[in-house]
């Protein structure tokens, strides 16, 4: 009987221990928070999605038809050449022409953007369908689409590793997420707990140069984690790289840089690592990691949700990383994001590196 009061006391205590830290709501916060946007996004795809841009050309017959539907948001442009560019910007998911003789129409697709590059070929294919039988005599309502389709980057979209192998170009970008929590968050909040933090402080040179190598040598780990997993993407997924790959491994490295600096910068506050899995997880790992593009392509996204996914640095990331794989890209074609990485990197590096060496002050 002692022994059942006892364990029930530890129940009790432990219920009120976490009431009092606070950490149990931030938990079941965090939890919902994370089945709702899981369950949200994956439900997006069976949504129509009919805020999806289709590029189609002033004055042809297929403009005419598409842009009256109301299963995608079509945008006019004034020549072929325009609506092709558009795709290759990624301004448009799709782009509709029609040949010489008006009689068949081609649909070019960006084939990057995976559910929904599908969708939108769907829909186009639909309302095209729709407009055809309304106007074709009966006896040929069942004759095949007079429709080509056209892979933009030649991703064969209808191959049984299509979405698997979109997911594999995002896995870098994923890798250097939890690879810099792990190597920075985690790792100075035990040293916090092991005071190793501030034998170092009595080291004889400048605390800047401390962080600084810290700083590198972690730098270092989330680089080759990210080679080993750019290796495994080539050999088990099947995606070489078109473009240049050293852009890849630039952007990983601003990237890991300018998560570690704001790791260090939360770390040096809160307390201990569950602390830490709370605060950084909820308003940080878990949105980038759902709408960064990794899972599911931003271009299913509602317009106010593709907005929010725009300012979180691995979304940068990630449309660096599909621009090498599946797009040729060079450093004319991503310095946009490029710079975007840069200089969260530099903020957020100056900013850790500073609340640390406040960390790291001898009293």
């Amino acid at each position: 009987m002692k022994s059942m009061n006892a364990f029930l006391g530890v129940i009790r205590h432990e219920l009120l221990l976490q009431f009092k830290t606070k950490l149990f709501a931030l938990s079941l916060i965090n939890s919902i928070i994370i089945v709702l946007l899981w369950g949200y996004l994956a439900g997006l795809q069976a949504q129509p999605m009919d805020h999806l841009p289709i590029a189609v050309v002033n004055g042809t017959p297929q403009a005419q038809i598409l842009l009256k539907s109301d299963d995608f948001q079509a945008i006019a442009y004034d020549s072929e050449e325009d609506a092709r560019e558009a795709v290759r910007k990624g301004e448009v998911v799709a782009a509709v022409f029609a040949d010489d003789t008006g009689e068949r129409f081609t649909v070019l697709v960006d084939d990057s953007q995976g559910a929904a590059a599908r969708a939108a070929l769907s829909a186009v294919n639909s309302a095209m369908l729709s407009a055809l039988r309304a106007v074709i005599p009966a006896h040929q309502a069942d004759a095949p689409a007079p429709v080509d389709i056209e892979e933009k980057w030649g991703l064969d979209m209808g191959s049984t590793t299509y979405l698997l192998r979109l997911l594999g170009a995002g896995l870098a970008s994923m890798v250097v997420l939890s690879a810099a929590f792990v190597f920075s968050g985690f790792t100075l909040i035990s040293e916090k707990t092991a005071g190793t933090i501030h034998f170092l402080a009595l080291a004889p040179i400048s605390r800047i140069i401390i962080i600084a190598g810290k700083l590198i040598a972690n730098l270092f780990l989330i680089l080759t984690s990210t080679a080993i997993t750019v290796l495994m993407t080539i050999y088990i997924f099947g995606v070489n790289p078109t473009g240049s790959i050293s852009l890849l491994f630039l952007a990983a490295a601003l990237t890991g840089l300018g998560l570690m600096g704001l790791c260090y910068l939360i770390s040096s506050y809160v307390k201990d690592e569950r602390t830490f899995r709370v605060v950084a997880g909820l308003p940080l790992m878990m949105p980038m990691m759902f709408l960064s593009g990794i899972m599911y392509p931003v271009a299913i996204f509602p317009e106010w949700l593709q907005s929010l996914s725009g300012i979180f640095p691995l979304t940068w990331m990630v449309e660096i990383s599909h621009a090498v794989f599946f797009k040729g890209a060079g450093i004319h074609d991503v310095w946009q994001p490029m710079l975007l990485l840069a200089t969260f990197a530099v903020v957020t590096a100056v900013l850790g590196t500073a609340a640390v060496s406040r960390l790291m002050r001898i009293r």
